[in-house]
């Protein structure tokens, strides 16, 4: 079969491999043939070998981690899943017995294996999952190029709720990129009382203010660019929020970004934390002014709750949710470079690949 493996422990050593042995699903497990997988942000660090990734893989590996397709194979002792169904995967391979997993919170568990990092992931024609990680799609709700990034955004639905609430309050939208575009949506679509995005990516703010233009005033949505407003930019997002937004969803990781969000917060507001910065420290000036003496929240968000947010985002989905305009390429996977190099322009959002093309 083919697939894209990082090669070698270097940046930008990812190959198609064209006669790769089509793997056999052990026990519990099932083998599935992909139809559609999409290129995410761990990709991308894995591709250029950025540091924060480069421990955690030991190449030849297949990357990818983002996919569906039907089941092709069931292994010894898979019950209740049929040849040819329609599924898509939860990609965190956890233990089940540490403490977080016995309490219930098994996204964070302490001994997790994610595919298409430390075992083989799904950039390939066929991929095996334990069976217990199958997530079920209808395909009149979830159409393929859907399909592929439903790992995604079940981040963005994850960060989203973890909130305590979003409607009728200002929310925040820290990051335009690919997972902040569909939280975006999905503050909308939940009854926010205004929303605000920052970004300083050229093409991310075009797709924003597409986006926002499409929804006719359903509901206020300001744009804004940190780069080009400077400091002015708090005054006038507090200007348009009576005194600050009442959640700020940061997905960039951007230190800047991040103070700047705890900065425009209104007293006794949220800070849910998708984004991860680069550098392993964060220096925060005015700490007990700004997040203590405010009453602030800031939580860590990491992955999906299993399986509760899959849960969620399938029920989002059927309900309406729109999020076509997320995929803004699809392409064969033998042009997986292609894709990589919108990405790193800007140029993109989701890039779909196919590996039947």
């Amino acid at each position: 079969m083919q697939a894209i493996q990082m090669a070698r422990p270097e940046a930008g050593a990812a190959v198609l491999i064209e006669n790769l042995e089509v793997p056999t699903p052990g026990p519990g497990e099932v083998r599935v043939r992909v139809q559609n997988t999409a290129i995410c942000g761990t990709d991308r660090h894995i591709y250029h070998w950025d540091p924060s990734v480069a421990s955690m893989i030991t190449p030849p590996v297949t990357i990818g981690h983002e996919f569906c397709g039907h089941i092709d194979t069931l292994g010894d002792g898979v019950e209740g899943w049929n040849l040819e169904d329609y599924v898509s995967a939860e990609m965190h391979i956890v233990c089940g017995r540490c403490r977080s997993c016995q309490a219930g919170n098994k996204h964070i568990c302490e001994k997790t294996q994610i595919a298409g990092l430390h075992r083989a992931g799904c950039f390939a024609e066929y991929v095996v999952v334990p069976a217990g990680n199958l997530v079920r799609l209808d395909p009149k709700i979830v159409p393929p190029h859907i399909g592929s990034f439903l790992d995604a955004l079940g981040n963005a639905v994850h960060t989203v709720q973890s909130a305590s609430s979003i409607a009728g309050r200002h929310v925040l939208v820290s990051g335009y990129g690919a997972i902040g575009a569909m939280a975006a949506a999905v503050v909308e679509f939940e009854g926010a009382k205004s929303l605000t995005i920052t970004e300083v990516m050229p093409g991310h703010l075009e797709r924003a203010k597409k986006w926002a233009a499409g929804l006719n005033g359903r509901i206020p949505v300001s744009i804004h660019d940190p780069a080009t407003e400077g400091p002015d930019m708090v005054e006038r997002i507090r200007q348009a929020t009576r005194g600050g937004v009442d959640v700020v969803l940061e997905m960039s990781g951007a230190p800047p970004a991040i103070l700047a969000g705890l900065e425009v917060l209104y007293p006794g507001g949220e800070m849910m934390q998708l984004g991860i910065p680069s550098a392993s420290n964060l220096e925060i000036q005015n700490f007990a002014q700004e997040f203590i003496f405010k009453g602030l929240t800031w939580r860590g968000i990491l992955g999906r709750r299993m399986f509760a947010t899959w849960d969620e985002m399938l029920s989002l989905l059927q309900r309406g949710l729109d999020v076509e305009h997320i995929v803004t390429h699809r392409l064969p996977m033998s042009s997986f470079h292609d894709g990589m190099a919108l990405l790193d322009r800007g140029e993109a959002h989701k890039v779909v690949l196919d590996p039947t093309a």
